[in-house]
């Protein structure tokens, strides 16, 4: 499976329960899903099964098409990363690849944090 496809999932599943001030025990009662489990989702460490995903629709009062249409309209958007590749012929592989997992850092830090 694609990366940007589990990292989509854990990001609209992030967004949705944050827009509803849910915490992780909110969604794990109403889903019928574990901590566990959806905190490794929402790191985009696992890949959610049909199941989990109907569960997840129906926590958040929607039905698994509905559901399928965010995740596959957020898959759709043009990605809104900009990318300075001048700016980095510099650097080499390695420090590329830390730069990238600094990103990721600040995108996860970004949809876990209280912002005030």
């Amino acid at each position: 499976m694609r990366r940007d496809v589990v990292r989509t999932i854990a990001e609209l599943l992030t967004d949705l329960r944050a827009r509803r001030g849910w915490p992780l025990r909110e969604l794990a009662q109403r889903s019928g899903l574990s901590i566990a489990y959806l905190s490794e989702l929402e790191r985009g460490r696992k890949l959610p099964t049909l199941e989990a995903l109907d569960q997840l629709a129906a926590a958040f009062d929607c039905n698994l098409a509905a559901f399928l249409r965010l995740l596959a309209d957020r898959l759709e958007e043009p990605t809104t990363e900009v990318r300075h590749d001048a700016e980095f012929q510099d650097l080499d592989p390695a420090e590329r690849s830390e730069l990238a997992c600094y990103a990721e850092y600040l995108r996860w830090r970004r949809s876990h944090c209280v912002q005030r």
